[in-house]
């Protein structure tokens, strides 16, 4: 009996293993399937540069690589990162605070909406890499304009993404919500903001990709360590794998925090995105 026990054990033992392996295969196959165009992507780039042959005009990903290994060894990298992140970071959360707040009181009360409409129609199209002379002009050449250009680039989508989103709230939630007795308050944090909580995350996707976009041209302009002044400094030194190092960096830092949006959102709301294993109904 005890034998029995100790080989039913064992098989029992073998069985949770094998399928532990077979959901891990499974997983790393799911990954694969979804991020293999990175990888193409990768491995055309890599030869075309041996097609060409002209490191000066593109450099292969195994130099590229190189120069990031070595920049992370002398600490250069690291300080690039560090620097980049917080301005980035900062303009992008404060735009984030401010774009969702205007958006949903343009969204919400019709006063609001006529009295900012137009001037953010009329604002959004200014160049935001064409106002860092004047921030600089207005803050000096230190971190508060670089972040104040930040601020410009990633608020717009955030508002405007947000306003949207209040603006297409379904009313007859909102009459049902009046039926149940719910005030002014509740109806604006249980109904409005969760219905329009999709749109100000992707206007927060949006926006972030924006953010990274001006901090390159901000730290071109005025900066001393970043990865847009490595970048810049690339170039002015003829130095083409120092360049695609950068923005390889920062396609993967922005990579990283668009993911890191995209799940929260789909941890938020649930309702709204359509399960992975979900069949899609084609015509």
């Amino acid at each position: 009996m005890y034998k029995s026990n100790v080989n039913a054990e064992r098989v029992l033992d073998h069985h949770s293993r094998a399928r532990a392996v077979t959901d891990l295969f499974a997983r790393a196959r799911s990954y694969v399937s979804r991020f293999y165009s990175i990888f193409v992507l990768l491995g055309l780039w890599q030869l075309t540069a041996v097609i060409i042959d002209n490191q000066l005009f593109l450099s292969r990903l195994s130099a590229v690589l190189e120069t990031i290994w070595v920049n992370s060894l002398s600490g250069q990298l690291e300080a690039d990162i560090e620097a980049s992140l917080f301005r980035c970071l900062a303009g992008f959360g404060i735009a984030l605070v401010f774009g969702t707040a205007l958006g949903i009181m343009m969204g919400w009360s019709q006063k609001w909406d006529n009295f900012w409409n137009f001037a953010i129609s009329f604002t959004n199209p200014i160049p935001k890499l064409g106002l860092i002379p004047l921030f600089i002009l207005w803050l000096g050449i230190g971190e508060a304009s670089k972040i104040a250009v930040i601020f410009t680039g990633a608020v717009f989508p955030i508002l405007i993404n947000t306003h949207s989103g209040v603006k297409g709230v379904n009313k007859l939630w909102l009459w049902r919500a009046t039926t149940f007795g719910a005030n002014h308050r509740e109806i604006l944090w249980k109904v409005v903001l969760a219905a329009a909580l999709p749109h100000i995350l992707t206007g927060a996707r949006l926006g972030m990709a924006v953010a990274w976009i001006v901090l390159l041209g901000a730290e071109m302009v005025a900066a001393e360590v970043g990865l847009g002044f490595r970048i810049l400094y690339g170039g002015q030194t003829f130095n083409t794998p120092l360049v695609f190092a950068g923005l390889l960096v920062i396609a993967t830092l922005g990579f990283l925090f668009d993911r890191l949006i995209l799940v929260i959102s789909k941890r938020l709301c649930r309702w709204y995105f359509r399960p992975e294993d979900e069949p899609v109904m084609t015509q």
